[in-house]
């Protein structure tokens, strides 16, 4: 059974001032260590941070 379809799309640059102004406030809260981890070895971590949050954004839309 389809729960829910779900797509997002979110503007790098509000990520990246709320990583600016939250740092690890943020991450914490959003990320799970081990995604935080594989973020920092990116080499643009912010486009990593908002790709994952956009998943979990529209993962959480799809369930309701």
């Amino acid at each position: 059974m389809i729960i829910g379809i779900g797509t997002d799309i979110i503007d790098t640059r509000r990520i990246k001032k709320t990583i600016t102004n939250f740092g690890n406030k943020f991450k914490k809260r959003c990320f799970l260590s081990s995604e935080i981890k594989r973020s920092e070895e990116t080499i643009n971590s912010v486009n990593s941070y908002a790709k994952r949050y956009a998943a979990k954004e529209a993962c959480a839309k799809a369930l309701g």
